[in-house]
């Protein structure tokens, strides 16, 4: 008993230590779910595993339905990206269209996104999607996925994949795409990042208002402010810089335009933006 119960342990132990360092949410689904397996088979050895059934009546089958599910959930997470790689194609569900998935192939180079981007329009052939798929999952970093769910203007629990496999995030992405009818907008988007406009074609700061599109707003600070820069403008705005969460300058910005946008406060921050280019040029002309 004492054995089973040490194995029992190490389980236990092996999941929590693979949901710490992936912080993949169905481990954590599987170290709630082991836990709880434990925790009963523990209280039937305890007290009677048939006095216990007795006594808890549908209720065990109620906690017993909710393991079986979790480690359903759990099993779903670590075998999915396999699945996703057997299979020849993942179906794009909301136009019937297919995106191959299972192939590794690099394209050779960068086709021109912008002339398909045109006829993009309100349709697109699975060869589009094919392409846009392609160029997301070959050529962006994870983080120049998520500025891509920005950039669009979709909230990332609604793209992002639960179990943090970026394919899936990736074909998240176009699905939602394709259904508000926004392929053409997406292509675009994606031939900004991997071509970015030079920060000497931005609109001049005097000229951004709360109505600018976030997009702008955020290649703003990326080109012109430090991280250090940012962080004495978060200060000034009375946001709590730790909630911006951890990481690059890349992820700060983006969660601070998304802070800022929740609360209706996004011309404060152009008017900081603003008074302290004006404070910069009089301190340039007192020198």
């Amino acid at each position: 008993m004492i054995f089973g119960l040490v194995i029992q342990l190490i389980i236990i132990g092996i999941f929590f230590v693979m949901f710490i360092r992936g912080s993949k949410l169905f481990w954590g689904i599987g170290l709630l779910t082991v836990s709880g397996a434990v925790l009963l088979n523990t209280i039937l050895n305890i007290f009677g595993r048939q006095e216990m059934i007795l006594s808890l009546g549908p209720w065990f089958w109620v906690i017993n339905g909710v393991l079986l599910a979790g480690a359903a959930i759990w099993l779903w997470g670590i075998l999915s990206p396999y699945v996703t790689n057997a299979l020849p194609a993942a179906e794009v569900i909301s136009t019937q269209v297919q995106i191959a998935t299972a192939g590794e192939r690099r394209p050779t180079e960068i086709q021109d996104i912008s002339e398909r981007a045109v006829s993009m329009a309100r349709e697109a052939s699975a060869h589009d999607l094919q392409l846009l798929h392609d160029q997301i999952r070959f050529n962006l970093s994870p983080g120049d996925v998520l500025d891509l769910i920005f950039d669009m203007e979709l909230a990332e629990n609604d793209v992002v994949a639960l179990t943090g496999d970026m394919r899936q995030t990736i074909v998240n992405l176009i699905n939602t795409a394709v259904e508000r009818e926004q392929t053409a907008d997406l292509a675009l988007a994606i031939e900004r990042i991997l071509t970015p406009v030079p920060p000497d074609h931005f609109p001049r700061l005097e000229n951004l208002h709360a109505g600018t599109p976030p997009t702008i707003l955020r290649r703003y600070l990326l080109a012109f402010y430090s991280i250090e820069d940012i962080e004495r403008m978060v200060a000034d705005l009375e946001i709590d810089w730790e909630r911006l969460g951890l990481g690059s300058k890349q992820k700060k910005v983006r969660h601070l335009l998304l802070n800022l946008q929740r609360r209706n406060r996004t011309q404060e921050l152009i008017e900081l933006m603003q008074a302290n280019k004006k404070a910069h040029r009089v301190e340039e002309s007192e020198t």
